[in-house]
C-alpha cells in the first residue's frame, strides 16, 4: 500500500481507531473511464453538523468537496474540474506513468509527498463542518495532471493509475457561494480503496474471477460503515500483461488459519459487458481474504 490503513476516529479530537480490513479492486481492462460512489448514513450528520468529503485519487484532488447532509446522502464522482470549470477531467484506468520513464531519472530525493491518499488509491476523508460565510480568498490556484510515479518497492506493485479523458466546456458556469463548509477538527473517517491489476492479484493467490466470469460487479463495505463503491463502464476486451520485477516479492497464499494479528484483504472486481443489465453478486470466502 501507498498509504497507512483506513480509519475512524468516535470524536473530531478522539484517537485513530485503524480498520483491520484492506480494501482492494481488482480491475480487468484498462483504458476506460470509473465511478466512484461514496456516502454517510443518516444518523451521521444533520442540517446543522453536515459531513464535508474530500475526494483523493492517486493522492491529487481538484480542491473541492461534497457536503452531505439528510438532503444529499451520497454522491457519484466520474471526474476532476479544472480551476476555471472549463474543462471535465473523467477517470480512467491506465498504464502508469513512471518517473523514470518521464524525465529519465528516479532520484529518491526528489520523489513526491502524499499527505492526503497515495498513488494506486481512491481515498475519501470525511470531517465534521459547520457552515460559515463564502471568504475564501483567493481562489487555489492547480491543475489537474496525472499521478507521476516513483519505481520503488512501495510503488512496483502499482501497474496502472488514474488517467484523464478531457473534455472541454464551452460555456463554463460561474457559481456563485454564499455559504462554505468549515471542517471542525481532524477527519472522523479515512476510507482508502487499492485498485490493481487482477492478473497481479491472481499472482498472489487471490481468487479473482476472469471476464467472462458472471461475478462481475461488486460491492464493499468495511468496518468503517462508510461506503465505497467504484464501476467500470464501457470495458474494452484487452489484455494487461504483467511482468514481475526482479526484486518483486510474490506470495501465493496458502489455505491456513488466520492469525489475531493478520490483516484482511477484500478483493473486489471491477468489470462489464453491454449486455449485462442486471449483474450477479457473489460472495466468496477462504481463510486468507473476502470478496464480495
Amino acid at each position: 500500500m501507498a498509504t497507512g490503513p483506513s480509519y475512524i476516529r468516535k470524536g473530531i479530537a478522539s484517537q485513530e481507531e485503524p480498520s483491520s480490513v484492506t480494501n482492494y479492486a481488482a480491475v480487468q481492462e484498462f483504458g476506460s473511464r470509473y465511478a466512484i460512489r461514496f456516502s454517510v448514513p443518516p444518523l451521521y450528520c444533520s442540517t446543522e453538523n453536515p459531513i464535508k468529503v474530500f475526494l483523493y485519487v492517486d493522492g491529487e484532488y481538484d480542491y473541492s468537496y461534497t457536503d452531505i447532509n439528510p438532503t444529499k446522502l451520497g454522491e457519484t464522482r466520474t471526474c476532476f474540474w479544472s480551476k476555471s470549470r472549463d474543462k471535465i477531467y473523467y477517470f480512467k484506468f491506465d498504464p502508469t506513468i513512471w518517473s523514470e520513464e518521464k524525465y529519465g531519472i528516479n532520484n529518491s530525493s526528489n520523489q513526491k509527498t502524499y499527505p492526503f491518499g497515495g498513488p494506486g488509491a481512491v481515498s475519501a476523508y470525511f470531517y465534521r463542518a459547520e457552515r460559515v460565510p463564502w471568504n475564501v480568498s483567493p481562489p487555489p490556484d492547480y491543475s489537474v495532471e496525472p499521478a507521476i510515479i516513483p519505481e520503488n518497492n512501495d510503488t512496483r506493485s502499482i501497474k496502472l493509475s488514474t488517467q484523464y479523458d478531457v473534455q472541454r466546456v464551452s460555456n463554463p458556469s460561474i457559481t456563485r457561494f454564499d455559504t462554505y463548509l468549515q471542517e471542525k477538527g481532524y477527519p472522523i473517517a479515512v476510507l482508502h480503496l487499492h485498485y490493481r491489476a487482477a492478473a497481479w492479484l491472481r499472482a498472489r493467490g487471490h481468487d479473482v474471477p476472469f471476464p467472462h466470469s458472471p461475478n462481475r460487479f461488486t460491492t464493499i463495505t468495511n468496518d468503517t460503515n462508510f461506503a465505497s463503491t467504484s464501476q467500470h463502464n464501457d470495458v474494452k476486451q484487452e489484455m494487461i500483461e504483467i511482468k514481475e520485477e526482479p526484486d518483486d516479492e510474490v506470495e501465493i497464499l496458502s489455505v491456513r488459519r488466520r492469525s489475531r494479528n493478520e490483516r484482511i484483504r477484500e478483493v473486489i472486481v471491477i468489470s462489464s459487458d453491454d449486455d449485462d443489465e442486471k449483474p450477479q453478486v457473489k460472495k466468496i470466502r477462504n481463510n486468507n481474504y473476502t470478496s464480495y
